[in-house]
């Protein structure tokens, strides 16, 4: 369903596939600890904060910053998490030097340049296949799920661009969508218009299996065997999740017109023998991301938006409000539900698209008009930020999507499909833009220039965990100029 509504406003807007690689200039030096000067790109009459993280002063400590280009001087106090932030406007050549007073006590003196956000992102770094849908990091490799090209893309990241090492090759018409891994070497793939399951082993790059009704049997070349199951076990499966020992596939179940026919469901394969052991009815309609937390699966319900041909003005769908399921692996049960419902004075605030959560349970989904994020508590089974009371990444009156959501950390990275951007939260208070991220990285052409006719739909996101590796952790796919790209969050001051 994300491809899809990608690639809807892809056409409705009249974008042209394209990529671009700009970066700006930025002076003096890169400061290697908690203060920096920051701004979103290179050169004159720019917008530059010259701050601190938590813990990087005193609470109460007086900082001075001037620019040493300008003797401009800005006078704060380090706030009581130990943060600053004073704002310039000014050259990225320029140099600042902050001073820290406590107590009557000069702690810190130091002269720094500007780091730029724009430097730390790469584009271009390799082409992809025909509309990529999805990107998932393990273990130092990323795999991209090609929709149009029916192949997943492995990429080594431990090298510097990262090489393809690989590719996995799917039946034709698969579209694969999304993916997760049994173990070591198989996992498990969504093929969202074949109706069918294909089980790869990512060591050799073959198909192994492919799962898939009988009354949907088409292509099945090159998987080595093909298990034909009893009628349609998959209606546009959409997302896939391995837990408890079993293999649940979520299906949007959607007509010819890509609108909800019913509810969905949830099938469940047993990976022993790769057969369907239960189907869930879903308590909504576009049954699609899934994630497992504290002993139970949730799985958002997307519902559905509608599309005006004539005005070419989009609108919720209130026969389908989106919800979460929550269910009991153990019996393989709905057993809640949290509904999210639309919103009078939101009307675009609808179609949420991928269920992503912090460790302590609040799980946050991107939304497919507007650049915004909703909110959930699962373990309270409430919701915190609806359409109500959205968290407002752009202009909610603006077309946009907020296409997909990696964390890492107390950090929230959001892909903005529409304005070729990844943005970032604080999970802990909610902020946008926390410094030093006092903008959203621009990740494509229109976030260099936000007038572009033509863009790259910054779409689909995963983050590399861990500390034991060096450059970029965050890497991104274009749905448009069908690129991979990345991030370096710690912009070089690690």
């Amino acid at each position: 369903m994300r491809m899809l509504l990608s690639v809807c406003l892809f056409i409705i807007i009249g974008g042209v596939l394209a990529g671009c690689d700009s970066s700006g200039s930025g002076g003096g030096f890169i400061p290697t600890g908690d203060i920096i000067a920051v701004a979103q790109r290179g050169g004159q009459n720019q917008t530059i904060k010259v701050g601190g993280t938590a813990g990087s002063v005193p609470p109460g400590s007086t900082v001075t910053v001037t620019n040493l280009d300008t003797q401009q001087v800005e006078t704060t106090t380090g706030l009581q998490d130990g943060s600053f932030d004073p704002e310039f406007t000014g050259s990225t050549n320029d140099i600042f030097n902050v001073q820290v007073n406590n107590n009557g006590n000069l702690v810190q003196d130091e002269n720094i340049g500007v780091t730029l956000l724009r430097n730390a992102v790469m584009r271009d770094l390799a082409k992809l296949g025909r509309v990529p849908a999805n990107i998932i990091i393990r273990d130092g490799l990323a795999y991209v799920l090609n929709g149009f090209s029916n192949n997943i893309q492995i990429f080594d990241l431990n090298i510097n661009p990262p090489q393809q090492i690989d590719t996995i090759v799917l039946p034709m018409g698969s579209n694969p969508i999304a993916m997760d891994f049994l173990d070591n070497t198989t996992a498990y793939v969504a093929n969202n218009s074949a109706q069918s399951i294909a089980v790869v082993d990512i060591v050799t790059g073959e198909c192994d299996t492919l799962i898939v009704g009988e009354d949907d049997v088409d292509e099945t070349t090159p998987c080595e065997e093909v298990i034909e199951l009893p009628g349609s076990p998959f209606e546009e499966p959409a997302g896939v999740l391995v837990a408890n020992g079993k293999v649940y596939v979520s299906n949007n179940n959607l007509n010819e017109f890509f609108s909800p026919n019913g509810n969905g469901f949830i099938t469940v394969i047993n990976p022993l023998t790769n057969q369907i052991i239960d189907t869930i009815d879903a308590s909504g309609a576009n049954t699609t991301s899934m994630l497992e937390m504290d002993g139970s699966i949730f799985a958002l319900n997307n519902g559905n938006v509608l599309f005006d041909l004539e005005t070419f003005l989009f609108t919720c769908d209130d026969e389908f409000p989106p919800s979460v399921d929550e269910i009991d692996p153990q019996i393989d049960t709905v057993i809640d539900n949290i509904n999210i419902g639309f919103s009078e004075q939101n009307p675009l605030v609808c179609l949420p698209n991928n269920l992503t959560a912090t460790e302590d349970g609040f799980a946050y989904t991107g939304l497919g008009l507007v650049g915004a994020l909703l909110k959930v508590d699962l373990l309270a089974g409430e919701v915190v930020n609806g359409p109500d009371n959205p968290i407002i990444i752009t202009d909610l009156s603006g077309l946009n999507n907020t296409a997909d959501i990696a964390i890492k950390g107390n950090l929230l990275f959001t892909s903005l499909f529409n304005s070729d951007q990844i943005a970032v939260l604080d999970t802990d208070t909610d902020q946008v833009n926390p410094f030093p991220y006092i903008t959203p990285f621009p990740a494509g052409i229109r976030g260099d220039d936000p007038n572009a006719v033509i863009f790259d739909g910054v779409q689909s996101l995963a983050v590399r965990q861990g500390e034991d590796f060096t450059g970029a952790d965050i890497f991104f796919i274009t749905g448009l100029s069908e690129q991979l790209g990345s991030v370096d969050s710690t912009l070089e001051t690690q």
